[in-house]
């Protein structure tokens, strides 16, 4: 009977819709052949409902069956390839060069790549990295619910997680136009073992305004003048993982982020202690680019020396988001973890336009597709200490501010080439 009923109900309210759309014709009355023509339409998906169960999924979705990687490792070839050319010599140009001007140093360092340096090689490289990447020693680091706040004391146990977190390396800044202007030029986008496989057939709509390969917010494959020193945005989680991989890094992950940020220690007979912010525990808005506290956009990384975090990170809160290698939602309780087709990245450390101070500490977690291409996304790197192959000291040296190299890592290069010559 229910399929009587329904026939029914399409052919009376069919007819009304035509009806209406006549009518609306012939005495050019527009309101009433809107009415019938949007009756139409309703009618359509009427006739050709979702089955039973049925849900509405991303188009993309079946790319996505198994869970998202942490991070993608670099990949054997390009381990490979990149030592066998510096053995060989016989590459364009000297290659160590080439790569160092690129910010890849970190790859030079592989402990696969680096036993082919020469000393100075070697040395230089290391210089390089001590200077781009501060140091996160390794640690217990404890990670919260964003409903800790909501919780008594005697039940934080069940919001909050201690986590080992092994040393690395962490970028000192966010990732800058100018560095990614290398790796777009370089190929980037068109070297696949960068990108792992699923992601192939979403990439052609990893384009620039103009139609090119890039960030969203870029023309012409290229950035807008005057903002080299800026952190990159409008790229996805996918794009951020593929840059990491061509630099020899990969990206943080949502532990390794807030070791860094947060700077936990514990005192003598305490628990763990961590800071809210990474200058202490107060909210000063005028060490970050913040809702209220800055021009209304990006401002380049180098700023807010006075906010960086104790071991030397600068805007782990401000300026833009920064995508992680973790999932959104695994620090919540499984009951109110947010389910997708698309497994959501974790984004961390609030942006320009990140307005309420709870969103802007080193513990809140917030998400996102990690299709997503927004003007206030960007990205930092980092690296293991297993994956440098080690300095003939015991532990990675502590550099001063007047040493940290900031973006615009090819002056730095020639120069040294200068002086060389």
């Amino acid at each position: 009977m229910t399929a009587v009923y329904r026939i029914l109900l399409l052919l009376l309210v069919g007819s009304g819709a035509f009806a209406c759309v006549a009518a609306g014709w012939s005495q050019q009355h527009g309101v009433v052949m809107a009415g019938g023509l949007a009756a139409l339409l309703c009618l359509a998906g009427l006739a050709a409902p979702l089955s039973r169960g049925a849900k509405a999924r991303h188009p993309l979705a079946r790319f996505f069956r198994q869970p998202l990687p942490e991070a993608y490792p670099i990949a054997e070839a390009t381990l490979a390839e990149t030592s066998s050319c510096v053995i060989s010599g016989n590459c364009e140009g000297s290659l160590v060069d080439q790569m160092l001007s690129q910010g890849r140093y970190a790859l030079l360092l592989r402990p696969e790549i680096a036993e082919n340096l020469s000393a100075e090689q070697f040395e230089f490289a290391h210089e390089v990295l001590d200077g781009a990447m501060a140091v996160v020693p390794e640690g217990t680091v404890v990670m919260r619910s964003t409903r800790v706040d909501d919780v008594a004391d005697e039940n934080r146990h069940k919001v909050e997680k201690n986590v080992d977190v092994e040393g690395h390396y962490l970028d000192r800044f966010p990732v800058t136009n100018r560095e990614y202007q290398k790796f777009v030029d370089a190929g980037g986008y068109e070297q696949l073992t960068l990108w792992d496989e699923d992601i192939w057939p979403a990439m052609l709509q990893f384009v620039d305004r103009t139609g090119q390969s890039g960030p969203r917010e870029w023309e012409n494959g290229r950035y807008s003048a005057g903002k080299e020193d800026h952190p990159v945005i409008g790229v996805s989680w996918f794009e951020a993982s593929a840059y990491a991989r061509w630099a020899g890094k990969r990206l943080p992950s949502d532990a390794e982020w807030v070791k860094a940020a947060a700077w936990p220690v514990t005192a003598e007979g305490s628990r763990l202690m961590q800071r809210k912010f990474p200058w202490g525990d107060a909210m000063d808005r005028t060490l970050a680019n913040l809702w209220g506290s800055g021009p209304g956009g990006t401002i380049p990384v180098t700023q807010h020396a006075e906010g960086a975090s104790v071991g030397g990170v600068r805007q782990m809160v401000g300026n833009v988001w920064e995508w992680t290698s973790t999932n959104f939602g695994v620090w919540e309780p499984t009951a109110v973890r947010l389910e997708s087709d698309i497994p959501l990245k974790s984004l961390r450390g609030g942006a320009f336009d990140t307005y309420f101070d709870a969103q802007a500490q080193c513990q809140f977690q917030s998400g996102d597709s990690p299709l997503a291409r927004k003007h206030n996304i960007g990205f930092r790197c980092a690296v293991g200490f297993s994956d440098v192959a080690e300095q003939n000291e015991d532990l990675p040296p502590v550099v001063a501010d007047e040493e940290i190299c900031e973006p615009g890592l090819e002056n730095h290069v020639e120069s040294e080439q200068e002086v060389s010559s």
